[in-house]
């Protein structure tokens, strides 16, 4: 059972940058992460398996959508979070081998790889949840396969690292 109580989500936690991307714009998700890439504190050190961006969406075929669009934003590879025909063997073995500046997944995966500590935290900027609606007009939050993990993930990694003064990444709703 969730309570609000335990989400604890305030506006210091939201991301809202100083020029806010136009909603008409096909390139708006691509606006949204460069902005948030290109803000901060410096160059973060690249680590394995600690991108700058994560964007967590409903379904592998939104994913996978998304990925062709962000591809642009970053020279290293946009790491595919989802379960659907890969391995998440393979998902380690990426994030352990190659840096990642932007990384785009499902819930339940993403959430899976924070607990094991194949995803990090320690490096992100922008943490946006897709809002993209499918046929049945659900987004992530509505959806019963969704909703249970992205609010364990908010609950069991995001808030607890966003109470560190060395994290400072921002929550945007897409």
């Amino acid at each position: 059972q969730l309570k609000l109580s335990n989400i604890q989500l305030t506006p210091s936690h939201m991301y809202v940058p100083s020029t806010e991307p136009s909603r008409d714009s096909t390139s708006y998700v691509h606006d949204l992460v460069q902005t948030a890439m290109s803000t901060g504190k410096g160059k973060n050190k690249v680590m394995h398996g600690a991108p700058q961006a994560l964007i967590i969406c409903s379904s592998a075929l939104r994913v996978v959508e998304l990925v062709k669009m962000l591809r642009v934003v970053t020279k290293r590879p946009v790491a595919k979070l989802f379960s659907r025909h890969i391995k998440i063997d393979m998902q380690k073995k990426m994030l352990e081998e190659g840096a990642v500046d932007v990384a785009v997944g499902t819930p339940n995966r993403v959430l899976r790889l924070l607990r094991d500590g194949d995803l990090k935290v320690n490096r992100l900027k922008l943490v946006a949840i897709d809002c993209w609606q499918d046929e049945k007009m659900r987004v992530v939050v509505d959806m019963d396969d969704t909703r249970s993990d992205l609010f364990a993930i908010w609950r069991d990694v995001l808030l607890p690292a966003s109470k560190k003064p060395d994290y400072n990444f921002k929550l945007r709703l897409m």
